[in-house]
Parts: structure tokens; sequence; C-alpha cells
């Protein structure tokens, strides 16, 4: 299957690189030619631009022009610059002399706009010209291109021409209007045999394009560089993209490889697997059947398939099934949309007696309906018999806890009476015999009676402590400030005797729990510090609680007493278990009635303690 799926590979891969090249071909062939057109407009604007200058100088020669003709000239005085024009010696008055002596000569149109031009094309590099096929003044004759311009002036209708020629200072824009003679230019070309109406000659400018080519070399720069910049954009997002899609194929290849990995697996762990596996159709039919179910019914593939799941469960099961009068009817508890288990189900088998299963079911869903389920059963009649053993050992441990119970109440009823007699009688004989009794005799008695005493408070212990689960009241709210109040009550005796300085915190958190049993929790932490107190000072024990952020109530009672070494911190809460060399009075049980009574409130208790230091016991209670 390996080949196949690497030659799929290969191909898609291929396809692949024809299309990233197809693209990077059709990218490149947009931005070149979105570049080729910017390009040219940007040249087609700089023309423009240009022949729009030339316009505005032309009009303002035109201006001029036409301010000079409708005053039939100018005149101005004589000087070198200005001679009197002998080209217009035929007409009358072209000099005069003013009052004052001063010589002033006529200066035509043609003669002061051309003396502008000069002047403004020495300042501003933009030169304008009048000229004419049959000048008046030769210095106005036509150069090759104005005599071409001109030609096609009197051959057509065209009135105005531009073009870039290259001139001797660089490419120039060169601009000609055809001239079209008026009334007031007869004054000087009526000789020429021109009328009003006839083409006399033209207007030109030329406007240097050195200052507009480098705007364009900057504009073209900025567009081939941004036009770059996209390009390699797009190339890049173009690689992504085919990154993407190789990847995505090669994912889709590697996911239908482990498809058919699972599949292999799923088909070997079905055919290994112990539980039976059936698949059922929205009528309840089975259309599938792991190799395990025949296994353990002894149904074959072909008996199964197509047969009613509820009819192989025996009548009587906790589950059975029911008539399937139309689609998602039957085997409902099978194919609830929430899924069941179910237990103590009998399958029937082949030859055999039902089987007792255990069935789990997980509906199979299409556009929000159940169209079938999966069914997974095992083999539960070892487990059913462990369970009825297991019911019999626990119900034989039930009684035999309540004897143990009744036994221990009855022999600690019973004991206390022999250790009663015991006491009594050795306070007889010391009253009776003192005077014969010598020193070793009474200390002897005194040890008796001291253990017959310590005998019954083990016994009374013992009891509380196994009467912690079994005699305790229901739980109910606290007040635990009145608990303290109750348990120090009871300890009132001792703490006056050893002077204690007891601090309690004010508004204790309340609690639920059994009340008199934490009670009791109270007066054995506090006695456990008023007994192990520092023989240096008195006592001085402080208890306080909170709120924790878990909503359990958290309460600690600390003191300044002889302290407890760490390795001791577990062993002081065993019964029994008396650490330290410090000899006090007690049974060693108080503190594993104080851990019971917690545990059995659902909490824990600890103790952080330093020898020499004091001690503080924390406890937890729920809210």
């Amino acid at each position: 299957m390996q080949e196949p799926l690497a030659e799929r590979l290969r191909r898609a891969q291929a396809r692949l690189r024809r299309h990233l090249v197809l693209a990077l071909m059709g990218w490149s062939v947009l931005v070149g030619g979105s570049l080729t057109w910017n390009i040219q407009n940007e040249m087609h604007q700089t023309e423009q631009l240009a022949t729009r200058e030339a316009r505005i100088h032309f009009n303002k020669d035109i201006a001029f022009r036409r301010w000079a003709t409708q005053h039939g000239g100018v005149y101005v005085p004589v000087d070198e610059r200005t001679p009197p024009s002998p080209w217009m010696a035929h007409i009358p008055d072209r000099d005069v002399v003013t009052d004052s002596g001063q010589q002033l000569t006529l200066m035509n149109p043609a003669y002061m706009l051309r003396q502008m031009m000069e002047e403004y094309a020495a300042e501003y590099s933009v030169r304008g010209r009048i000229t004419s096929l049959k000048p008046l003044n030769p210095d106005n004759a036509a150069d090759a291109w104005e005599t071409s311009v001109l030609q096609r002036f009197a051959t057509s209708d065209v009135r105005e021409i531009s073009e870039v020629v290259d001139g001797p200072d660089g490419p120039q824009l060169r601009l000609m209007r055809a001239m079209i003679t008026e009334t007031g230019c007869l004054k000087c070309h009526a000789g020429q045999g021109y009328e009003v109406g006839d083409i006399r000659g033209g207007i030109g400018v030329s406007v240097p394009l050195e200052g507009f080519r480098s705007l364009q070399s900057s504009a073209l720069r900025l567009q081939t560089v941004s036009h770059g910049i996209i390009w390699m954009v797009g190339i890049v997002g173009i690689g992504i993209v085919g990154s993407r899609n190789r990847k995505r194929m090669e994912d889709e290849l590697d996911d239908e490889r482990l498809v058919v990995e699972l599949s292999h697996r799923n088909q070997t762990i079905l055919n290994s697997v112990g539980e039976g596996i059936v698949g059922i159709d929205d009528k309840c039919a089975v259309v599938f059947a792991s190799p395990s179910v025949t296994r353990i019914l002894g149904w074959s593939e072909a008996e199964l398939m197509g047969k009613k799941f509820h009819d192989l469960i025996e009548p009587g099961s906790r589950v059975e099934g029911v008539p399937c009068p139309g689609v998602n009817s039957c085997c409902p508890t099978l194919m609830s949309a929430q899924g069941r288990q179910s237990v103590g189900e009998l399958l029937r088998r082949k030859g055999a007696a039902p089987l007792p299963v255990e069935v789990q079911s997980s509906p199979v869903m299409e556009g929000g309906r159940v169209t079938g389920a999966v069914l997974v059963f095992h083999d539960i009649s070892e487990r059913q018999e462990n369970e009825a053993r297991r019911h019999e050992l626990l119900e034989r441990l039930e009684r035999s806890n309540h004897d143990l119970q009744d036994f221990a109440y009855v022999v600690s009823h019973d004991l206390q009476e022999p250790l009663r007699m015991v006491s009594s009688y050795l306070g007889l004989v010391t009253r009776r015999y003192d005077d014969r009794l010598d020193d070793d005799g009474r200390e002897f008695i005194a040890f008796a009676v001291d253990g017959a005493k310590r005998m019954s408070r083990m016994i009374s212990d013992l009891v509380e402590f196994s009467r912690v689960e079994t005699r305790g009241h229901e739980f109910a709210p606290v007040d635990m400030s009145q608990v303290v109040d109750d348990g120090l009550a009871n300890l009132a005796l001792s703490i006056d005797e050893t002077k204690a300085e007891i601090t309690i915190q004010p508004n204790l958190p309340d609690a639920s729990g059994d009340r008199e049993q934490l009670v009791r929790v109270v007066q054995n932490l506090v006695g456990n510090a008023l007994k192990f107190r520092n023989p240096a000072c008195p006592p001085q024990i402080r208890i306080g609680g909170r709120v924790r952020a878990d909503g359990r109530r958290e309460y600690w009672v600390t003191d300044n007493g002889i302290g407890i070494a760490p390795e001791y911190h577990q062993r002081i809460f065993m019964i029994f278990q008396r650490v330290g060399a410090t000899k006090v009075d007690g049974t060693g049980i108080g503190l594993s009635v104080v851990k019971r009574i917690i545990e059995r409130h659902g909490g824990e208790i600890h103790v952080v303690s330093e020898l020499g230091q004091g001690a503080t016991f924390s406890f937890d209670l729920p809210g």
C-alpha cells in the first residue's frame, strides 16, 4: 500500500509544481504589464506637463502680441538694442521726435515680441519665436523644424503642432501655432500680399525637458522599485501557498496512511479483544459483529447478521427488546441518544445456558438523529460470583463488628467492677492496717491503686474510641465559640491550677458537625497543652479559626509548651503511643480519639512543632 501512496504523492507534487510555475509566470506578466503601463503613463504625463507649460508661455506671447497689434505697435526710445527697423521704413511715422527732442521709433508686434522672447529665454530658458516662410526680418526666418510645420499649416487644417526634438541644449518640447493675419497686421505686411485670415506664419515656444525628465526618472525609479517589491511579495506568497499545499498534500496522504494503519490495527484489536462488539442499525438489526461475539455466544457471523439484537436478550432480563413499528422505535433503552450501561443482561447462547453480561451502548448520530448504536458486552458471571461472596463477607464482617462493639461494652462494664473492688479493698487495707505496714508496703499498695485507676481510665477511653463512629450524633450547625467555651469549662480546675492564659479569637467561624464530639476535640487539645506545659512559665494557649477558600473551616490550638520533635509528629496520633521523656498522667488515647473524630467529619489534623518551642495543632471541619 505504501508504493501507490508514494506514487500519488509524486504526481500531486508534479502537478503542484506546474501550477506554481504557471502562477509565477502569470504574476510576472501581470506585474511587468503594470510596470510597462505605468512607465508609459509617466512618460505621457511628462510630455503633457511640458506641453501644458509650453501652452502657458504661448498664451502669454499671444496676449502680448495681440495687445501690441490692437494698438498698432508701440513707440520706444531709440538705443543700440532697439534701432529703427529698416524693414518698416515704408511705414509712415516710423520715427517720431517728442516735444522734448527725444527720438522714438515704432516697434511692430513682431519686433516687440521677439525682443521680449529673447529676454525671457535668457532668464528662464524658455524660448519663443515668431517666424514665417516670408519674413520681413531675415532673423525671423524659419529653421528646418519650423519650415516643416509651417508647410503642414499651409497644406492641412492643422493649426497647432507639438513635438519633442533634440536641441543644442538637450531634448526640448517645441510647440507652434499658426499665426492668422488680422487687420492690425496689414499695417506692416500688406505689402507682402497678405489678407485678413491668411496664415502669415507661426508663433513657437521651446521648453527644455531636462527638469521634466529628471522628475520623470525619479517617478520611474519609484515605479520600478515598488513593482519589484510587489513582485517579490507575490513570489513569496506563491511560495508560501505552494509550501502549504505541499504540506497539506503530504498530511492528507499521511492521514490516509494512518487510517489504513489504524484500520489494520483496529481489525487486529477486534480479532483479539475479549469483549463482544456489535453494531446495530436504526431498526435494531445487527450489521457488524466482532470475532469475539462468535466466540462468546457461539453464533456464527452469518447467523448474527440481520438478526434483531433484542432477540438475543433472554426474556426476563433487565433490558428486553420491544417491537419495532418504525424507525428509531426499537430497543429505545439501547439506542438512547445519551448512551447507557446496563448490568445483569442475559444473552442467549447457541447450545448453552444464557450468559450474564454487562452491555454498554454508544449511539451513532447523523444529522442530529440516532441512526444506530455500537454495543459492547463482556462476561460478568465471575464478577457476579465475586460480588455475591463479597456481600456475604460484608454481612459477616458487619455482624462481627456489631458483636465486637457489644463485647467491648460488656467487657468494659464487667471489668470496671473488679477494678473498683480492687481499689476499694486496697483502700480498706490501707486504712485498717496502716500502722502495721512499713514504707515499702504503703508504696506497693499505692502503686496497685494507681494501676487500677489507670486501668479504669484506659477502659473508658477505649470504649469512647470504639464508639466515635457508631455512637455519634447527626451533623448539625455548630457555634464553635460556644464549643470552645464548653471545652474550657470542663478544664476549669486544671486551668486555675496551672494559671494558664488562654486567648480565644473573637467570632470563630461556625461549622457543621457533632457538637459533643467537637467539645471533646477542644478539651483534649487544650488538656494536652496543659499537661505538656513548660515548667519555667505559665501556659499560654491561643485558639483561632478561619474560613478557607474551599469553604471548609480551619481551627488551631497553639501553646508554648515543651514541644514535639518532628520525628514524633505522626506517632502521637496512634493509640497508646507516648513519646518523649516527660511523664504525665494519661492513657495515650486522647489524640487518637481527636484524630478519629476529625476524620469522621471528613477532615485532617496536623501538628507543627519543634522540641522546646511549643506546638500548633490545626484541623478542618465542613462549613
